[in-house]
């Protein structure tokens, strides 16, 4: 459904599932970046630019980033409300912006990233046609302090490497055939300390995980802020995931 005051506005009514929700009933953070993926997936959809658009001129979106700042959870039952729109076109690149409300307007989360659409036969990014600009329109930007494209990497002696790595799975795949980018999250979430609440999300996608990809993670902190890498076996990056803690 569309938001009545703001057509540009696609809206994604529904309700936290009991598979969706950790040890303490408390929404998960892959979960909440799977409603964002799905949200934005059905408005596309619905004005025509959905994956059976994108298939059949070889295209496909990619994100390279996103900025999470959450405020608070939802839990088991309740019903939310999921919101996004387009903030700005520019070349290859698309902003969008997100954010989940509950059932009385309360804001739980807030989120901005950014896209890239890519020519998948030709393997590099396509110009935006004029037509999907426009019929996506453009949205308000979110208030507040959001940082920047690039992730500000911590000293690279400061990073201690996890005893395990992570291979990637048919399950962990996309329709592009790449490990979806709630993956990336989801690992880096499981290696943080299970008594801390995540408060901010920032993550910058570099290469794209493919099946049979072997994920070594290493992780750095600084005060709040915990920094997590995901790279290949040869130390090219992945990813980098970044926590505000609390």
């Amino acid at each position: 459904m569309y938001d009545d005051k703001k057509h540009f506005v696609y809206q994604m009514k529904t309700r936290v599932r009991y598979s969706e929700v950790d040890q303490k009933g408390n929404l998960t953070i892959v979960a909440m970046i799977n409603y964002l993926q799905d949200c934005s997936s059905f408005h596309s959809d619905s004005i025509g630019y959905g994956l059976d658009y994108l298939s059949e001129r070889g295209l496909g979106w990619f994100i390279t980033n996103w900025q999470i700042h959450v405020h608070a959870l939802p839990r088991y039952g309740d019903e939310i409300v999921i919101s996004t729109w387009a903030q700005e076109f520019k070349g290859i690149l698309a902003h969008r912006n997100f954010a989940i409300d509950d059932a009385d307007g309360t804001r739980l989360m807030e989120s901005k990233s950014l896209w890239v659409l890519m020519d998948l036969n030709a393997g590099c990014p396509a110009r935006i046609p004029k037509e999907i600009i426009r019929d996506y329109g453009i949205g308000e930007d979110l208030p507040g302090q959001w940082g920047g494209r690039k992730v500000a990497l911590f000293d690279q002696e400061s990073f201690t490497t996890q005893e395990h790595s992570v291979e990637v799975m048919p399950v962990h795949l996309d329709t592009n055939r790449h490990m979806n980018n709630a993956y990336y999250i989801e690992f880096a979430r499981d290696v943080l300390p299970k008594d801390k609440k995540v408060f901010g999300i920032r993550t910058e996608y570099r290469k794209a995980a493919q099946l049979g990809d072997m994920i070594r993670i290493r992780i750095a902190e600084q005060d709040d802020v915990t920094q997590v890498l995901l790279e290949d076996i040869d130390g090219a990056i992945f990813a980098i995931v970044e926590f505000v803690l609390g």
